[in-house]
């Protein structure tokens, strides 16, 4: 455009210089060689520009006749660079849909044509990685790095090589390397901090947190967030050491995410260690408010050592009533009620939890109170069964993987705060039945019993504190006078007795010689109760109960 623009700018100025001329009529005289030429000024002109344009043209002539080997050279240079780049490109559109085949020829191809070209060195290891040939993978890799264009691109095929052969040293020199080059590297920056976690050099960390913040790699909320998870991971290796360091890195994570429940837990531990029983229970409060977790629960009950059950009870109230209609604090309450023997506090407040989210903890809380109130280990027995097919409780889960406790990084990725409180995956299909009003007042109401006399038919008086632990139906058992006056002789010659005769002889005798009196003066003595227990809880199948010694002396006869 600006070649026209230029080449009419030329033609005008010489129409407007030839109509200037014209204006001005004038002769031109020319002596040379002894001749006298004369024109006028306006054929003169013309003549200087027709002989500027045919040098013009000449030059460009010889140009062109000089130039013509070099031109049939470019294109044909072109023509294979041409060929050359397509291959590559329709190599590494092979390589990366997976046609390995296709890729290795077309690397052979452009490798060919484009000798000098870094990015066949990259189709030719992409191709040996779809061969599975690792080790000229690598390589190749390597002699990429030789070459400043594509060294990065060779630090992250080396990397990813050394990542899932597990050689973890090797990857983490070619991740450190690669951020020392670019810092804006997301893959190079992310590594170097996984890498440093996993280490535990959280100093190091921090400062590498730092600097993906400042390139860009992550913003500044998941910053903030990273940072109040390297501090608290810092300052729970610090708490039995150094409490003092960990309060202050403790503390400052909680400043950052409030609802980290670990930065509430050791900046409480690390508190509790200095005394500091009111800032200990203030950070706790205020996570609490935020996320109930039930380590909160735990170490706030626990914030002062020595503090009897009562005092602990009194703080778990305080503690429900700032998270009212959460379970947690029902099921911290419960605990507590549980520990100071509190059964009535304890049955209440487990009641909104059983009728509304029945899991595992607290089926175990009931199977405690049935067993520290009444001693029933019929009814803790079916709360230990209901626990088994109860709604799974939420514990520390990152990628798929349980954990105890909390850990800043997965043990998988090394992704840092990866761990949730949340249901594992392979357990969300489990049943979350609950118990309906009726039931539950079912199952807490005490033990009755009903015609429960002796043997002789005596009323037996049973004390409120006194737990019926089975039903048992004792039944005098009607014998016959075994007649073995037709029985015949043991011929102790012959040897031939007949079998089981003996063991029932003596077996009789024994039946015999029992006196019932001192049989039923002796069950009295024991507290044995004979007769019909209604409970409100029938005992499972598995239960067989407890057999008073009558039952199994009498079962233990063997004649019937």
């Amino acid at each position: 455009m600006l070649r026209l623009i230029f080449f009419f700018l030329v033609v005008a100025a010489l129409g407007f210089l030839f109509s200037w001329v014209a204006d001005r009529p004038g002769v031109v005289s020319v002596d040379w060689l002894g001749t006298h030429y004369e024109a006028s000024l306006m054929v003169a002109l013309s003549a200087l520009v027709t002989l500027i344009a045919l040098c013009l043209f000449v030059w460009g002539m010889l140009r062109g006749i000089i130039r013509t080997p070099f031109v049939i050279s470019h294109y044909f240079s072109n023509r294979r660079r041409d060929r050359g780049y397509k291959a590559l490109s329709q190599g590494l559109i092979a390589a990366s849909s997976g046609d390995a085949e296709m890729a290795k020829s077309l690397a052979r191809e452009s490798g060919k044509l484009l000798e000098n070209e870094p990015l066949v060195g990259l189709l030719k290891a992409q191709t040996a990685l779809l061969e599975g040939r690792r080790d000229d993978a690598r390589t190749g890799f390597q002699q990429m790095l030789g070459d400043d264009n594509t060294k990065l691109v060779a630090l992250r095929g080396l990397y990813l090589e050394a990542e899932r052969q597990g050689e973890t040293e090797a990857a983490r020199h070619y991740a450190t390397e690669a951020a020392a080059i670019a810092p804006a590297l997301p893959w190079a920056g992310g590594a170097k901090l996984r890498y440093q976690a996993v280490d535990g050099d959280w100093d190091e960390a921090l400062k590498t947190l730092e600097t993906n913040r400042a390139a860009g790699l992550i913003d500044k909320d998941t910053a903030k967030r990273h940072r109040a998870v390297l501090l608290t991971a810092k300052a729970t290796e610090e708490e039995p050491r150094q409490p003092e360091a960990a309060v202050k890195d403790s503390h400052d994570a909680h400043k950052l995410a409030r609802d980290l429940v670990p930065a509430a837990v050791v900046y409480a531990q690390a508190s509790g260690r200095q005394n500091d029983i009111r800032g200990a229970t203030k950070v706790l409060e205020t996570t609490w408010k935020l996320n109930p977790h039930p380590e909160l629960a735990e170490v706030y009950l626990n914030v002062r050592s020595g503090d009897s059950a009562q005092d602990r009870l009194k703080r778990a109230k305080r503690l429900q009533k700032l998270q009212p209609d959460h379970p947690e604090g029902a099921l911290a309450v419960c605990g507590a009620a549980i520990d100071a023997k509190d059964w009535e506090l304890a049955r209440k407040t487990i009641e909104s939890v059983l009728t509304s989210n029945l899991t595992e903890r607290a089926c175990l809380l009931m199977a405690d109170i049935e067993e520290g109130e009444h001693g029933d280990k019929g009814r803790m027995r079916d709360w230990l069964s209901r626990a088994v097919n109860a709604a799974p409780d939420p514990v520390w889960t990152a990628d798929g993987q349980v954990s105890a406790e909390w850990l800043p990084f997965s043990p998988i990725t090394g992704e840092i705060d990866a761990f949730e409180w949340k249901v594992p995956v392979n357990r969300l299909g489990a049943s979350e039945n609950v118990l309906s009003e009726e039931d539950l007042a079912e199952l807490n109401s005490p033990p009755v019993i009903v015609d429960a006399t002796t043997k002789d038919g005596a009323e037996v008086e049973v004390s409120d504190d006194e737990t019926i632990i089975d039903v048992v139906e004792v039944k005098e058992l009607d014998t016959e006078t075994v007649d073995t006056s037709e029985a015949p002789e043991k011929d102790t010659s012959a040897g031939d007795t007949p079998p089981g005769s003996e063991n029932a002889a003596s077996n009789n005798d024994e039946f015999e010689s029992e006196n019932p009196s001192e049989e039923t003066d002796e069950s009295e003595s024991k507290g044995t109760v004979s007769g019909n227990v209604k409970f409100p809880l029938e005992r499972r199948p598995d239960d067989p109960g407890v057999k008073p010694k009558e039952e199994e002396d009498k079962k233990g006869l063997g004649i019937f």
